[in-house]
């Protein structure tokens, strides 16, 4: 009996294996079930889904490409002669789609494509949707918005904590609406989760319906400094010259915007990330103001403006119709006081001196001091004589004309002859 130099081993040669004993939704339920306790804690939510591998595959498409008549293929007479399958090579473009899905498909995050926009129309942050314009409120019972424009001034995901759905997650919009005349509106509105748009489309719908209209003086800032709070956020709205501009917080410029406000200070004290707060504060504070005629007929007295520019003469803005004024005698002291004074409630915003320069008490700043000292008032008399018409222009003839000019007239007993800056007038003692 010879024997063989071959090894006995003994090989399997089924292809039967733990994959093939399985279907295929056996086996994506195993890595993503969820047990019944984790149910009731809110982990379904958050679970993988299942995917289907052969999604971007066809019947027969695979290392080699098949052709099976009657099932990829139409049935043709020729065919029936022939083998029932005909192995042919894999075309490379079909295997780089179902690669380029397979890729599209396993990233975790959904990749959104964002339209480039002008660094105009852009947010507060980006491209975020917060601070961007998102057109006037759909009509409402016949009412249309032409005019109006609208601003989201907060996008944010909130969570309460339920006792059978665990955590539940929604998405919370803040959204002003106006038409930069004085009539505006905000509002608060919640959706369920990834629905951002039904969130911003209902909050801006309700801002339509909750609209307020807003006096201000002269078309352009507010009628008197105001306080106003909410929660931790304290703001003080004063009022400012034409020409200022808007000097506050980016969410308060949106609404000054649609307000139709163009010159106002507005100072925030204690919380500026809580906008729900700031809004709510700014807008009680520009319902809750009084026109200068209100006041007039509340207080039974004249409004009166002193400013600098009229050299403080007093100028009266409005007075009472429906009765008469006042007199003197009538008005208590506490009463004769100013108007940020009357509706300031005490209050005033902290403003902190600005700290001096290291040199200002050094040496040589202090002899500067003292030589320019006899010129401090020579720009305000220059302005002065050209302002009055007194000097033409600042010339060396011009002022030569006008010192002669006044010397003929001290000289011819016209004007009295000064005695001296600072100085009485003064007597020759008697000689003895």
């Amino acid at each position: 009996m010879g024997l063989s130099l071959i090894p006995f081993v003994s090989r399997r040669h089924n292809t039967v294996n733990f994959f093939m004993r399985h279907t295929a939704k056996e086996l994506w339920n195993t890595i993503t079930a969820i047990s019944s306790a984790g149910k009731k804690k809110g982990r379904q939510a958050t679970r993988q889904r299942p995917r289907d591998l052969n999604r971007a595959r066809m019947v027969g498409q695979g290392v080699f490409t098949a052709t099976m008549p009657g099932l990829n293929t139409s049935v043709s007479p020729d065919m029936l002669a022939g083998p029932a399958i005909d192995l042919h090579e894999h075309d490379p473009e079909i295997q780089k789609k179902v690669d380029s899905f397979h890729e599209r498909s396993t990233k975790r995050s959904k990749e959104r494509q964002q339209i480039k926009l002008h660094p105009l129309e852009r947010g507060f942050s980006s491209g975020k949707v917060p601070g961007q314009k998102l057109g006037a409120p759909a009509p409402i019972d016949g009412q249309t918005f032409a005019d109006f424009e609208s601003y989201c001034l907060e996008m944010k995901r909130t969570s309460n904590m339920t006792g059978n759905m665990g955590r539940k997650h929604s998405m919370n919009a803040l959204m002003v609406t106006g038409n930069g005349k004085g009539t505006a509106g905000w509002a608060v509105c919640k959706a369920p989760i990834h629905q951002m748009t039904a969130a911003i489309y209902q909050a801006r719908q309700r801002a339509a319906s909750r609209l307020v209209h807003v006096e201000l003086l002269e078309d352009r800032t507010i009628y008197q400094d105001f306080y106003a709070e909410c929660r931790n956020s304290r703001i003080w709205a004063l009022r400012r010259p034409k020409g200022f501009g808007v000097v506050a917080h980016a969410r308060l410029m949106k609404i000054c915007e649609l307000v139709g406000i163009k010159d106002i200070y507005i100072k925030v004290e204690g919380s500026s990330t809580n906008y729900q707060a700031l809004t709510a504060a700014f807008f009680t504070g520009l319902i809750n103001q009084e026109s200068h005629q209100r006041l007039a007929e509340r207080m039974r007295m004249h409004v009166v403006e002193m400013s600098r520019t009229t050299h403080y003469l007093p100028k009266i803005i409005a007075s009472p119709i429906k009765s008469d004024p006042r007199n003197d005698d009538e008005i208590l002291p506490h009463e004769r006081i100013t108007l940020d004074d009357f509706y300031g409630e005490g209050r005033y915003p902290l403003s902190r001196q600005k700290p001096e320069p290291f040199w200002v008490k050094s040496q040589q700043h202090q002899h500067l001091v003292w030589a320019n000292h006899p010129f401090r008032n020579h720009e305000d008399v220059r302005i002065r004589l050209l302002a009055d018409s007194v000097v033409p222009r600042w010339t060396r003839t011009e002022r030569r004309k006008y010192a002669q000019n006044l010397h003929e007239r001290a000289m011819n007993g016209i004007v009295p002859v000064p005695s001296g800056i600072g100085l009485s007038e003064y007597k020759l003692r008697p000689q003895s």
